[in-house]
């Protein structure tokens, strides 16, 4: 048995009329789901996708699932197209990949644009179908592609990564003999499903008889209201990088509220740092385990730990751990021979676990996938680019990179793809882009510019319409020249240590500059809140805080610290509609002259009851 599908078939003939998804409590049976995925994939089947790419650009509803399980059905593999990316870029993967299908739906703007000659096939409307029409016959190999997913190009171009059935399969065989999810058990859809992750949330739980739960975007990129949600719907299970666990464990600890029913946490796509924080949530969640998963898009996961014991015991910066079962995980000195423990070398993964390569680039994959040396012949290697060592326990601890690579906020980004994006400004003779990493704000991008100095204020704003938002730089700093090495190459690590001051506009309503924070109290405090969670000076009152480098993940942060002194109660939604503290600081008035209304009526006093009394009762 090869086919991934085949987990999901075994769950759906044994137990049909278990849940296999759930959205805003709705619920589809395996036989619901699987019989909708029949129906798309017999439709995809007349348009003889077999052996082609199919793209899926929709929402976090039903049909998200529904898509992926007959596309692969019908022998095709599935590329996500995230909504949140420019559509420059969804463009450009629409025609790399070779795309002659686009699953999607209506939109308020309409059906998405497609290239030429591609054929659009509307999804049905949450609804599975009732027509019992024979499932393809057709079964996938473990070569046979399941999905494409693109990641950023050291080139300035993106390229699709070519994952076969194979490897998948092994890592859902591992992680149903590893994780406690089991029949009936719930496990949240976090992960956006361009990311590679929502691959194990969907596999991993359908593998095992449990369900699926799915959430809006809404809902997933605020913490508080996520963090009601895993409790509310008494979740057991849910995959999140570092950055999304902190947030949640924040919000945690500001609220006093725990996801009670939660029994595991399954953190990967970037280092795993247990905080103070994440000492605490899991301190107040004694029995809850949490895991930390590594792998590149290349291979999927490849290594695990499960961190046990008290979380006061756990280290600050956590191991990668081991290699889960068939992947051949080594740390490689630079002549190819396995470093000694406690010695720095690459990280090399082999054995059956690895990607075909990357779509249509055959240089670019014998540049990265090569011979294994220590292997069997014939056999292959992936070299990751990252830098570990190998304790005296056997695992393996991630401690970087030491190429143009980096992860910001779970996603994979080359610096030169970014870099090539800034020289495309008219304003940017050079360019070159470095990870700063704050106190407070986490990694941040920032582009030095050899250009006009001040640069002009909307380059972020025109940086957007071709990159995604976490590959925005949050400063752009202007440069006479860029420092070199002496050997005459670019010298990244003398920028990247440069001191970096994140500055506002600086200027108040009326055009004038400001002097120090604002003299309203309620603006004042939150001009001294948003310095310290952007690491920024100068923020004036307009200035927008998600052009000033802001991210959900911080704006939750700061949300946390809104509510604890002002008492206001305000959620993601609220402050995305508010980006300005003039704009915040009146929402809050509001709010307070509210509360103080309300309690004025309940402190009124209250006519006598016109009832008789009675001297009996």
């Amino acid at each position: 048995m090869s086919d991934v599908l085949q987990y999901f078939d075994d769950t759906r003939r044994a137990l049909p009329e278990l849940p296999a998804v759930e959205y805003r409590g709705r619920r589809l049976s395996y036989e619901e789901l699987g019989r909708a995925a029949d129906e798309l994939a017999a439709r995809l089947h007349d348009l003889s996708v077999t052996g082609t790419v199919v793209g899926i650009r929709t929402d976090r509803s039903f049909r998200l699932p529904i898509a992926i399980l007959g596309a692969l059905r019908a022998g095709a593999a599935y590329m996500p197209l995230d909504h949140a990316y420019p559509q420059a870029r969804l463009d450009f993967m629409m025609r790399d990949s070779g795309m002659r299908v686009l699953l999607t739906h209506r939109t308020p703007t309409g059906v998405p644009p497609v290239p030429p000659g591609t054929k659009v096939v509307l999804l049905d409307e949450d609804q599975p179908t009732t027509q019992d029409r024979s499932r393809p016959a057709h079964a996938a190999t473990a070569d046979d592609l399941a999905y494409v997913i693109y990641t950023s190009g050291s080139t300035g171009t993106p390229k699709g990564v070519a994952m076969p059935h194979g490897p998948l399969r092994n890592l859902i065989s591992w992680q149903r003999e590893t994780f406690k999810a089991g029949v009936g058990s719930r496990t949240l859809q976090f992960a956006a499903a361009s990311f590679d992750v929502h691959f194990e949330e969907m596999f991993s739980t359908w593998g095992t008889g449990g369900c699926l739960v799915l959430i809006d975007e809404e809902i997933r990129r605020d913490s508080h209201r996520l963090l009601r949600f895993l409790d509310e719907q008494r979740l057991d299970r849910v995959f999140m990088p570092f950055v999304a666990l902190q947030s949640l464990a924040h919000t945690a600890q500001d609220v006093g509220r725990h996801p009670r029913s939660l029994r595991e946490v399954v953190c990967g796509g970037e280092q795993l740092y247990i905080t103070p924080a994440v000492r605490r949530f899991f301190d107040a969640l004694p029995g809850v385990a949490l895991h930390n998963q590594y792998g590149p898009s290349e291979t999927h996961n490849v290594t695990a730990l499960r961190l046990s014991g008290e979380p006061s015991s756990w280290p600050e910066r956590a191991p990668i751990g081991r290699s889960i079962d068939a992947a051949r995980v080594r740390v490689l000195d630079a002549d190819g021979n396995p470093a000694p423990v406690g010695v720095t070398g690459e990280i090399v993964i082999g054995g059956p676990v690895l990607a075909r390569g990357y779509l249509d680039r055959p240089g670019l994959t014998a540049e990265r996938f090569t011979p294994d040396p220590l292997g069997p012949p014939g056999s292959r290697v992936y070299r990751t680019g990252d830098s570990g060592r190998v304790d005296d326990q056997g695992r393996i601890h991630f401690l970087g990179r030491d190429d143009g690579q980096v992860k910001i906020r779970g996603f994979r980004v080359e610096l030169g793809e970014i870099e090539s994006a800034v020289r495309t400004l008219p304003e940017a003779a050079d360019a070159a882009v470095v990870v700063n990493e704050s106190r407070t704000a986490g990694k941040r991008l920032v582009a030095y510019v050899v250009g006009p100095s001040p640069l002009p204020d909307d380059l972020r704003d025109r940086l957007g319409r071709t990159l995604p938002e976490y590959m925005l730089p949050v400063a752009f700093v202007p440069v006479e020249r860029l420092p070199l090495t002496p050997s005459g190459k670019l010298d990244r690590q003398a920028l990247a240590t440069r001191e970096l001051t994140v500055t506002g506009s600086g200027v108040g309503p009326d055009g004038e500059a400001i002097d120090g924070p604002a003299d309203d109290g309620v603006q004042h405090e939150l001009t001294l809140l948003w310095e310290h969670v952007l690491d920024a000076t100068d923020i004036a009152f307009n200035d927008n805080f998600f052009q000033l480098g802001g991210t959900s993940l911080l704006a939750a942060v700061l949300i946390s610290r809104i509510n604890e002194r002002f008492g206001a109660y305000a959620d993601l939604e609220t402050f995305i509609a508010r980006p300005t503290i003039s704009e915040m600081a009146e929402w809050i008035g509001e709010r307070s002259q509210e509360r103080s209304q309300a309690q004025e009526r309940s402190d009124a006093p209250r006519p006598l009851s016109r009832q008789p009394v009675r001297l009996d009762s």
